[in-house]
């Protein structure tokens, strides 16, 4: 029996279906559902304060990420050797567990099981004729075993369109659910920085981040969230304009 193996990434999604039979002729199936969340790109997110901030486009799915950098206890920034205050952020982390983040995460994974029920039916279906034609290929005649064989390689050929489709669809529905987000999240961060005399920003989720251990350094992921929730609150509550006559 064929060996059947599927991959596929979803821009900063990654959602790979893999299946083998088994000698006994039993189909293991593995899904692996990693839910990957890197919006803007790696190192500098703050700007001097001069400089206002930029926008950037998504960076490509990241690798597993290496752990932050323990932030100081009394909450005082590095000094670099000409006077600059650095930090350190968990960007990722600034735009998911805000509370817009947390709802578009839920969101997302709606939009993800729905299509993996989906993927699951065809699936079932695809194990049992698979499984009719290994386990009765004695018993079965040869024109039932060609209309057979030829609707499993419809089922499969069905399975990779609707791997193909889900590659943009979710790929579309990640940057319009979490794309706002990040964008205020760089705003808050920059503003942020700029009211603290912060000159750099580095952020430790990305897979660019090459930073091993810095002692006493600020960690303002939790400030940043806080700041993205306080204004989202703003937003929400500021009252609409009056139609104009």
């Amino acid at each position: 029996m064929e060996e059947h193996s599927r991959e596929f990434r979803i821009a900063n999604f990654e959602f790979c279906n893999k299946f083998e039979m088994r000698d006994e002729g039993e189909m293991r199936r593995e899904i692996l559902i990693a839910f990957v969340l890197i919006l803007l790109p790696a190192g500098l997110l703050a700007q001097p304060p001069a400089t206002p901030p930029q926008s950037a486009p998504p960076a490509p799915a990241a690798a597993p990420k290496q752990a932050p950098p323990p932030a100081a206890s009394s909450g005082v920034a590095a000094t670099t050797a000409g006077g600059s205050k650095v930090a350190v952020i968990d960007f990722q982390r600034a735009v998911t567990e805000n509370q817009e983040g947390k709802k578009a995460q839920d969101q997302f994974l709606q939009e993800v099981n729905r299509r993996q029920s989906e993927f699951d039916k065809k699936q079932k279906s695809l194990d049992e004729m698979q499984n009719k034609l290994k386990t009765q290929e004695k018993v079965l005649s040869d024109p039932i075993k060609a209309d057979l064989s030829k609707q499993i390689d419809q089922t499969t050929t069905d399975l990779n369109r609707m791997n193909e489709d889900a590659q943009k669809e979710l790929g579309d529905i990640q940057q319009r659910l979490f794309r706002p987000i990040a964008e205020r999240a760089s705003k808050v961060l920059n503003a942020y920085a700029q009211e603290t005399g912060y000159s750099v920003v580095f952020d430790v989720s990305s897979q660019a981040n090459s930073i091993i251990y810095v002692q006493d350094v600020a960690d303002i992921t939790t400030e940043i969230i806080r700041r993205v929730d306080a204004e989202a609150g703003k937003t929400a509550a500021k009252p609409a304009e009056p139609a104009k006559k």
